[in-house]
């Protein structure tokens, strides 16, 4: 009997061990994308009009910052509708387009992102998150998207990451007709990373040295 206790309460001790290892590594998450909408916390990004043009610029929350819309790797020129959300498509008559990347233009940083990819043909997108602190450096996953105008996705940082820039990459077949509903929120200004700190100290330490040895030469 005893053996029994024992060797059971083994199998309950590995079994809590495993959930708690599995829990933790979970929570090592940088980034989440989820395929679906979460929109707390977010504002409308609203785009200036424009037509043909490598990069679409809008503003988002209560402090009007600049957003910019880049299509990159010679993916084709974009254009923007300016209605009440930003739907950023591919150019005249809404020409497919397959990479986009966009982003704060200035030093403040974001947490949360939720946009919908329009495909005009069934394949996949590629998610890369850049920003400060993600573990790696970046963040990349691919996910289904489909010709049907509802390809939703929410991408949110945890754990103290912030985000810079997220690009969009068709692959697998897939063009984008546009990118559209875009909200951004979480907004926070840049934090210096710790090599940063460590040239700011050798500087100030430099600064002072000097001024020292020119005191000392003056009396």
């Amino acid at each position: 009997m005893n053996c029994k206790i024992k060797r059971q309460a083994c199998l309950w001790a590995m079994a809590f061990s495993a959930l708690t290892f599995g829990s933790a590594l979970t929570a090592q998450a940088d980034i989440v994308v989820i395929t679906g909408v979460n929109n707390q916390g977010t504002d409308n990004v609203l785009l200036n009009p424009a037509t043909n043009v490598l990069t679409v610029t809008g503003t988002v929350g209560p402090d009007n910052l600049l957003v910019n819309f880049t299509s990159t790797s010679g993916s084709g020129l974009l254009s923007a509708n300016p209605s009440g959300q930003a739907t950023t498509s591919g150019g005249t008559g809404n020409n497919p387009f397959t990479q986009l990347t966009f982003g704060l233009a200035s030093s403040d940083l974001f947490t949360r992102a939720v946009f919908n990819v329009n495909a005009a043909t069934n394949g996949s997108v590629v998610i890369h998150v850049e920003g400060v602190n993600i573990t790696g450096g970046f963040f990349e996953d691919d996910f289904t998207v489909d010709a049907n105008g509802e390809n939703f996705f929410t991408v949110t940082s945890i754990n103290g990451q912030l985000i810079d820039s997220i690009s969009l990459t068709a692959i697998s077949g897939a063009t984008f007709e546009d990118v559209r509903q875009v909200r951004l929120g979480g907004f926070t200004a840049a934090i210096p990373e710790p090599e940063t700190y460590a040239l700011m100290l050798a500087g100030l330490g430099a600064i002072g040295f000097i001024a020292r040895r020119r005191k000392q030469r003056s009396s």
